[in-house]
């Protein structure tokens, strides 16, 4: 009886083997299935460090000179003293016409052919004016009331068709 029992434990061994073997050990693989969707995009990563600065380029060669559009300029004074001017052959104040009137140097000004700037200087002046007469910078200086008076302004000329 012992021929028979041995063999019935050989054989619950052998099963036992190879049931073991066939959780351990898989079988032959299958065929790859299709490839599946896109996932979504994952979130950006943080940025990586900034790279040393690249050495600077050749300085190129400076360009010609623009022309100079200031053809006069100046600060005059409530007393009429002239400071800081270009282009300027005298400064009168008309008392009867209560305006300042500019004599160019060479040039024969009308308001129209030119840009200009004027601003008041004193304490007592609100605004400034400016208009031309016979070939002359005429300038109006007003009080808060709009009246005029004889008070400092400074002025500038420009040639925009200058080249």
């Amino acid at each position: 009886m012992r021929g028979p029992l041995v063999l019935a434990v050989i054989a619950i061994v052998v099963a036992i083997a190879a049931l073991v073997l066939a959780v351990v050990l898989p079988g032959a693989q299958g065929p790859v299935g299709p490839t599946g969707p896109e996932g979504p995009q994952g979130p950006v990563g943080p940025a990586g460090a900034t790279g040393p600065t690249g050495p600077a380029g050749a300085t190129g060669p400076a360009g010609p000179a623009g022309p100079s559009m200031i053809v006069a300029m100046g600060r005059v004074s409530s007393d009429g003293s002239l400071g800081k001017a270009l282009n300027v052959t005298s400064v009168t104040w008309n008392s009867g016409l209560q305006r300042w009137e500019i004599t160019l140097t060479g040039i024969n000004y009308l308001f129209s052919n030119y840009v200009t700037i004027v601003s008041c200087v004193g304490t007592t002046a609100l605004y400034a004016t400016y208009g031309s007469i016979s070939g002359k910078l005429s300038v109006y200086v007003f009080d808060a009331d709009g009246t005029p008076i004889k008070e400092g302004f400074s002025f500038v000329v420009f040639n925009v068709s200058a080249s």
